[in-house]
């Protein structure tokens, strides 16, 4: 499993599910360099092809983010490619189409999935809370 993957998976733990761009600005130390986007991409596609995260758009009508078969997520990583953008000057990812408020676009989020719950908490138990921020680039 990749750093990213299991970033990705603890943070989850954390906030239960999250956007791509906050969880992008919460992984890495945000500088607009194309491997992180390429990182993040590889790594929503890992873990869906896992069975260890569902992306979502929908809300079903108790207002529940509805999670997407695998197929319907790796469709919405790869459209995360073309939306993802850099804002320099705040120094954060952010996805073009979140313009707002009011924000009535879809904006997809990542769920994880149940099975990732045990392999989640043993990650915390191993390496401690947000272990990379101790960590200098």
């Amino acid at each position: 499993m990749s750093e990213t993957e299991m970033r990705v998976l603890c943070i989850l733990e954390e906030f239960q599910y999250e956007n791509v761009p906050a969880m992008m600005n919460t992984i890495f130390p945000p500088t607009g360099d194309a491997g992180e986007l390429a990182s993040m991409l590889a790594a929503l596609g890992s873990l869906v092809q896992r069975g260890l995260l569902s992306m979502c758009i929908d809300r079903d009508l108790e207002g529940y983010i509805k999670p997407l078969p695998v197929e319907g997520s790796l469709d919405v990583i790869q459209e995360l490619g073309s939306h993802l953008i850099f804002d320099a000057k705040r120094g954060l990812w952010t996805d073009s189409r979140r313009q707002g408020p009011p924000f009535t676009s879809v904006f997809p989020r990542m769920l994880a999935t149940r099975e990732a719950r045990d392999l989640r908490r043993s990650l915390m138990n191993e390496r401690g809370d947000r272990w990379w921020r101790a960590v200098q680039p």
